[in-house]
């Protein structure tokens, strides 16, 4: 439980009397000034009965999960009556992460269940072969980003370089000798970046992965590192076919040119279309929309760089900003915050008082920020006895259920006191039974929705047995307010939100078939939805109301924002090292752009000293590289803005196993355009003045020279 603890006051039970409790434990029970090593007194029932003992509080936890669980020692399991082949969870790990939902099928048919086992694998896992197919898109577009790295930098070495090896080959070096010579040239630095990237790569994960999993709060006991050659082995070879594919091209254009046009080599050089008179704004805007155009595959290259860097740092962002959303487990159809009403005890069927009235709901109505919610209401109800009835089989299950009672002195109880034993009527509204009715396993398994807004069909809830399939159909008889009344079940639902105490069955009806049995029906839950997820404002409002509650203590309060909280809680350092990483990706394709730009300039220095030795000032000419920059970065930004979308949604979606709506990171994406519109403007000033360095032009043309 280590990753989801935040604080932990004291240490986990050992003995059998220990406690390890929350805050909103003793809060409930009315000791909440209580601390570790402090004593009190609980009533508790297990397998072998129910009993009163006093127990020492060993720890006060805080976190993510449920708050309302105490939990107990070894010591005081092995002596509660329970059997884990018929109590507990088996928690099963799968020997791969990543699965097909037909594995995870045939692993529940592989199964035999009884009546009292249900199979529920993770979400994750479920989704996991989805999860992975995003991974590995996400992985293909960060291979990408370093290809076209890798390509650029080979590129313009190698084009940089033409005139010299037009001289290599007018002093008589043939043209497979300079392929040769080249391809000798790039053969050490690429194998030894290659070694260095590697050994980087396993020291960065021997080292770096366990500090991650450290700051996550799992502990080392619980992680196991694994080197996957594989992986080396497709970093490798992406590494050497991009250096293949970069150094391929240049080659070909050193070797088809002649010595003679070496010489008078000049990269992506004007057609000579000339200007017309425009305005200064104007004019220089055209000249440097013509720069771009003139090396058309260069600036493909960069543009596609800086895009897919920012493409992946947006879909990074995008990732790890919704880590606490993705994570948090979703309350009952997405509500916001839910509220149930805990008043009720199992052994009186008059025990339910009003904790959620009218008063409270209209409040919570008129908050700010509430966008709609909906109520669950509910009445008890008894059922008379009868050989071949419903009832009969529920009691029957509610004793194997509970083995330290015998069934024969409970069913004479049962006749003589079926209050003892009531269930309950719980109405929902006609939304909310939409949305129950599709989850009940397809259209075999639904119920008609106009028999059960009319009354005639009710879906039971299932308390830890299954209901024989000859009871689904038959008509369940019940008694309210001295009146005999019967109704068909439609179904079984196995959602604990409509759990309760009660003994008796719990039967879903319809809300307007409720209120014609009874115009005092309790509301027993509020699921509550806001005009924005995770609306701190209104769930402070909300909390507000309820802690000033008269019934505060039995209002059992399950908020999808605390949990969320509580998650990034956890996490830790995790959000600020996501950024770092996707930070680093940016970084690489800025490189290929301050790469780009800077051969670009040095390419051009005999261009820029012409053009002011005809009467262009050199802030003109800076103005002119500031307009080349606002450029790149304004078509780097547009294809982020379009293409990157597209490919940050899919990757998000193949990865929202927990279906949270899409967010655009605004803040971190708007960080990263600014970080790429300051860096496309000031590396080509900066360049630009480290070539002049303050020197006349005539010194300039004349090194030229």
């Amino acid at each position: 439980m280590a990753p989801a603890r935040t604080q932990l006051e004291g240490h986990y039970p050992q003995e059998k009397n220990e406690l390890m409790v929350t805050k909103d434990i003793l809060k409930a029970c009315g000791n909440e000034n209580l601390s570790t090593g402090d004593s009190l007194v609980l009533t508790y029932e297990n397998n072998t009965g129910v009993y009163t003992d006093e127990f020492v509080i060993s720890g006060i936890w805080d976190g993510y999960g449920d708050r309302t669980a105490a939990f107990v020692s070894k010591a005081f399991y092995e002596q509660a009556g329970y059997d884990l082949k018929k109590d507990g969870i088996l928690c099963i790990k799968l020997n791969r992460n990543y699965v097909l939902p037909s594995a995870i099928d045939s692993i529940e048919d592989s199964l035999d269940f009884s009546s009292r086992q249900i199979f529920a694998p993770t979400s994750y896992i479920e989704n996991s072969f989805k999860l992975l197919l995003g991974i590995c898109g996400l992985a293909l577009i960060i291979c990408m980003s370093a290809y076209l790295l890798i390509y650029n930098i080979l590129y313009l070495s190698v084009s940089g370089k033409i005139r010299y090896y037009g001289l290599l080959q007018s002093l008589g070096m043939t043209k497979k000798q300079l392929m040769n010579f080249i391809a000798k040239q790039m053969a050490p630095v690429s194998i030894w970046g290659i070694l260095a990237g590697a050994l980087l790569g396993i020291v960065s994960c021997v080292k770096l992965v366990p500090y991650i999993m450290g700051i996550s709060g799992i502990g080392a006991d619980n992680l196991e590192l694994r080197f996957n050659p594989v992986i080396l082995l497709i970093s490798v070879a992406v590494t050497a076919v991009s250096i293949l594919c970069g150094i391929r091209k240049p080659i070909e254009i050193a070797a088809k040119v002649t010595p003679v046009e070496a010489a008078k080599y000049r990269e992506a050089t004007s057609k000579g279309k000339g200007y017309k008179a425009k305005k200064k704004k104007a004019f220089f805007w055209e000249m440097a929309f013509e720069q771009l155009c003139k090396g058309k595959k260069k600036t493909v290259v960069v543009l596609l760089s800086l895009a897919t860097s920012l493409s992946v740092f947006y879909c990074l962002t995008t990732i790890i900003t919704s880590q606490g959303e993705r994570t948090v487990m979703p309350n009952y159809w997405n509500g916001d915050l839910i509220i149930q009403n805990q008043t009720q005890t199992s052994e009186d069927m008059a025990s339910l008082k009003p904790a959620i009235d009218s008063s409270l709901i209209k409040e919570i109505e008129k908050t700010e920020g509430v966008e709609d919610f909906h109520l669950v209401e509910g009445v008890a109800v008894s059922f008379p006895y009868d050989e071949d009835g419903f009832a009969l089989m529920w009691l029957a299950n509610y004793v194997e259920r509970t083995p330290y009672i015998s069934y024969e002195e409970t069913l004479a109880d049962y006749r003589e006191n079926p209050d003892k034993y009531y269930g309950m009527l719980k109405g929902i509204d006609e939304e909310e039974f939409d949305y129950l009715n599709q989850s009940l396993g397809g259209a075999a398994a639904a119920v008609s929705k106009e028999d059960f807004l009319s009354g005639k069909v009710c879906i039971v809830q299932y308390a830890g047995s299954e209901i024989p399939e000859e009871y689904i159909g038959r008509k369940v008889d019940f008694a309210f307010q001295n009146q005999q009344h019967e109704i068909r079940v439609g179904a079984v639902s196995y959602e604990m939100y409509y759990g309760g105490r009660n003994i008796g069955p719990t039967l879903i009806v319809s809300q307007d078939y409720l209120e014609k049995l009874s115009s005092q029906q309790a509301v027993l839950s509020m699921n509550i939805s806001y005009d924005n997820s995770y609306n701190e404002e209104a769930e402070n409002r909300i909390m507000f109301l309820l802690e000033n509650s008269p019934y505060s203590n039995d209002l059992y309060v399950e908020s999808r924002y605390e949990n969320m909280k509580k998650i990034q809680d956890s996490q830790g350092n995790m959000m600020k090292i996501g950024v770092t990483i996707a930070l680093l990706l940016l970084f690489v394709g800025a490189l290929n752009y301050v790469n780009t730009i800077a051969s670009g300039i040095q390419t051009r220095k005999l261009t820029f000293s012409v053009m002011e030795s005809i009467g262009m000032s050199r802030k003109q000419t800076e103005r002119l590289l500031i307009r080349e920059g606002i450029l790149y970065a304004m078509f780097s930004v547009f294809i982020t803005l379009t293409a990157g979308s597209v490919i940050t949604y899919i990757c998000f979606q193949s990865m929202n196993y927990m279906e949270i709506p899409f967010r655009i990171p605004v803040i971190p994406l708007m960080g990263g355009i600014l970080l790429i519109m300051l860096l496309c403007v000031m590396t080509p000033i900066i360049t630009y003045r480290k070539t002049v360095n303050n020197r006349p032009v005539a010194q300039r043309l004349r090194e030229y020279e």
